[in-house]
């Protein structure tokens, strides 16, 4: 089988699962989101590369994609109507998964099926924020609502924070924040899972002082979690990829070291697995292969 990750070339993740993919006699390219371009006229539509390649010989394409995203996803709609390439996450061609709403179309899943997650809002000014920020206590956490890796992510003390938190993602040329609730904790855990199911997970720890994230890549400490001990934040977790329809997902969840309940931060369509792949030997690379080869032959 021939398989494409769409947004990454030169790295680890990419190896690794061209490494897996090797093994079990697949092939496996990867691509800069940048490469796609899309050929249009009212005699064709056509999806292909800038190198030349031919989007249409791979059956299945991971989308991976940053910045140009919206494109991939009607490019992938395309191959998968025409020619039945296999896309995952397949919910980003759904006829009705509106990426624009992102995230507030997973905050109104897990709404629906009751899920724990800390008290958020959706805003796009500063005006929205002075209608909303007398619900929440201080400190909040201000975020983009396009933020990966830790980044974009700030700790408000008053209402003067979050306006320049506020401000900084609007410079950055994202327009959505959310506000969300501080939870009292000691680390999160980045359960990872493949087709719906947990294959492993681990703790997170913020290493340096006054630092409250604790994402790897902000130097947050990773050790393993044996998430088979846990069958609430196991379900949890599976129950949020499953409700946002996420096949490949990193769900971040929160303890409050209060109450030691558990919460749902955030469902990554794109996560990295080094982090996972170090601290727990968990072959994620493999695991996620096997998924690929499972949802092609359906």
């Amino acid at each position: 089988m021939k398989m494409l990750i769409a947004g990454l070339v030169k790295n680890i993740q990419v190896e690794r699962l061209r490494e897996e993919g090797k093994k079990r006699g697949h092939e496996v390219d990867g691509c800069y989101d940048s490469s796609l371009v899309l050929k249009c006229s009212q005699d064709e539509f056509s999806p292909v590369m800038a190198d030349g390649k031919d989007l249409s010989s791979y059956d299945l394409i991971y989308l991976m994609a940053g910045k140009r995203r919206w494109e991939w996803y009607t490019a992938c709609y395309f191959l998968a109507k025409k020619y039945g390439t296999t896309i995952v996450n397949q919910k980003t061609i759904s006829s009705d998964y509106n990426y624009f709403l992102t995230p507030a179309i997973d905050y109104l899943r897990q709404t629906e099926k009751g899920l724990d997650y800390p008290m958020s809002a959706l805003v796009f000014s500063e005006k929205g924020a002075k209608e909303v920020i007398n619900e929440f206590s201080y400190p909040v956490i201000v975020k983009t609502s396009a933020g990966r890796q830790g980044r974009g992510v700030h700790l408000c003390q008053n209402f003067d924070d979050v306006v320049r938190a506020i401000e900084e993602t609007h410079a950055s040329g994202v327009e959505s924040v959310v506000i969300r609730e501080f939870v009292p904790n000691d680390g999160d855990i980045r359960v990872f899972c493949v087709g719906y199911q947990a294959i492993g997970a681990m703790k997170r720890t913020p290493t340096r002082e006054g630092e409250f994230r604790s994402n790897i890549s902000q130097g947050g400490k990773g050790e393993k979690f044996d998430i088979n001990n846990y069958p609430d934040i196991r379900g949890l977790a599976e129950n949020a990829a499953r409700v946002t329809r996420t096949e490949i997902a990193g769900v971040d969840i929160i303890i409050n070291k209060e109450t030691q309940k558990p919460y749902i931060l955030e469902v990554n369509p794109s996560p990295q697995f080094e982090g996972l792949e170090k601290f727990t030997k968990v072959n994620a690379a493999e695991e996620i292969i096997k998924y690929f080869e499972n949802v092609s032959q359906k």
